[in-house]
């Protein structure tokens, strides 16, 4: 079953079952998608790759979001939303590498790279995301490199 048929089923459901939160974090998935669909500039089919990487841009936008409400002292019912979002929509989502295994691919991308400094760093997390991009977090990344570079 495709990405947008389990959306549609799981958009059902929620319709059925009254689950008013779940109802709102799909249909945001797909207006999502709408604007990308319709965006200057695009072309192809709307497959799983497609909705993988809108469900990706989402929960991205939502964490950004999440640590700015964090910053600004925000709590509540709107930080509860945003992250049942994020949760709700991680299991589409391919898994990240474990900060173990993330930490090898950032040794050996230095060692590769003949990175000996902390200005080197873009070259090393280059290397990283060139071939890896969509199984790690830049941010954990970019943490790593700091640390052994640092």
């Amino acid at each position: 079953m495709t990405i947008e048929q389990q959306i549609t089923d799981r958009m059902k459901n929620a319709m059925r079952e009254k689950k008013a939160q779940e109802l709102s974090v799909l249909r945001m998935v797909k207006s999502f998608a709408m604007k990308e669909k319709t965006a200057p500039g695009f072309s192809g089919d709307a497959d799983d790759a497609f909705w993988l990487e809108v469900i990706s841009k989402y929960v991205k936008q939502q964490q950004k979001a999440l640590v700015e409400f964090e910053k600004a002292g925000v709590t509540g019912v709107q930080i509860d939303e945003i992250v049942y979002e994020i949760e709700y929509l991680n299991p589409f989502l391919p898994k990240k590498l474990s900060e173990e295994e993330t930490l090898k691919l950032v040794d050996e991308a230095i060692s590769s790279t003949g990175a000996d400094s902390i200005k080197l760093m873009g070259k090393v997390m280059g290397a990283i995301m060139k071939d890896h991009k969509d199984e790690v977090d830049g941010a954990v990344v970019k943490q790593l490199i700091q640390r052994r570079l640092g």
